[in-house]
């Protein structure tokens, strides 16, 4: 994926400062420490569902990993934020 790759680059940040390596958060989540790996440096955007089980891990908003600081926005609008995230992503390939 070309372009910012803001997902993985908040998932990076939020694993390192709770010191965990790839491997091991990919352990919680379920997924392999490659996927990790394909997650923070953009080759693969994790699905929202993942993207809301890392931020109920953590204690954090999906709107945080998606590089919204702050929002009022309901789930249903951060997941259609989501979706537009994600057809942007596409179209940069």
């Amino acid at each position: 994926m070309k372009g910012i790759n803001v997902i993985g680059e908040n998932i990076m940040r939020v694993r390192k400062k709770n010191g965990l390596t790839q491997a091991q958060f990919g352990e919680i989540i379920g997924k392999s420490q490659s996927t990790v790996y394909s997650y923070e440096n953009g080759s693969i955007i994790p699905s929202f569902e993942v993207l809301t089980m890392i931020s109920h891990f953590f204690g954090i908003s999906v709107g945080y990993l998606m590089g919204i600081e702050w929002s009022p926005l309901s789930g249903k609008a951060l997941r259609e934020l989501y979706d537009i995230y994600v057809d942007e992503a596409r179209e940069d390939e």
